[in-house]
């Protein structure tokens, strides 16, 4: 219980957060990938494809878009039963790792969501994502995150500045990639042939 009411608070908080920028700004800041580079230390994000809003802020958040959770969701997430059958959840990031993110696809926004590009849009609503659940898979691609990622104002770009991270532009067909163990060999090989 304790676990659901911290979710919508932090959703939102980051509503608000989101719905509080001018839209100009929104727009300024493509929503892009993050490909670690293969030298990455971090046990965190080594090999990892990120994808990121940055804020006009400075500040960025984020999913670890190819880090499968080990585990049957039904028995570690307390025997909740909206998620029993729920599929694969997926390492978000190491900031709120108890607060289920999804991302999914829809013709048009729904409430309690925050559209991200084209017709992707995230969540953290408990209803919303009992709604994307009656969905057919091939028509919401739900998917879902265990925590995100998060960058104080300037962290990313100095990250980005120092080689930690190739950038490659967010799309349907990369964010929603069936193959996760290969995402970030095919990104990171593309990134490799471009330098050449």
């Amino acid at each position: 219980m304790v676990s659901v009411v911290f979710s919508r608070i932090i959703f939102r908080l980051l509503l608000l957060l989101v719905l509080s920028l001018p839209i100009q700004a929104q727009e300024n800041y493509p929503h892009i990938l993050l490909v670690a580079d293969p030298d990455m230390e971090s046990p965190i994000f080594r090999h990892s494809v990120v994808l990121v809003a940055p804020q006009n802020n400075g500040s960025a958040l984020g999913v670890i878009l190819n880090r499968l959770i080990p585990f049957e969701p039904g028995s570690d997430y307390q025997g909740d039963e909206l998620l029993r059958d729920a599929g694969p959840i997926h390492f978000g990031g190491p900031v709120n790792p108890a607060v289920l993110i999804f991302l999914f696809r829809a013709d048009s926004m729904p409430e309690a969501s925050v559209h991200l590009f084209a017709d992707v849009y995230f969540s953290s609503d408990r209803e919303l994502l009992a709604e994307q659940l009656e969905r057919p898979r091939d028509q919401s691609f739900l998917q879902m995150y265990a925590g995100h990622a998060g960058w104080a104002p300037g962290q990313l770009q100095a990250e980005i500045r120092h080689g930690g991270w190739s950038v490659v532009e967010a799309n349907t067909e990369l964010v929603f990639e069936r193959e996760r163990d290969s995402l970030w060999d095919q990104l990171s090989r593309k990134q490799r042939d471009k330098s050449i």
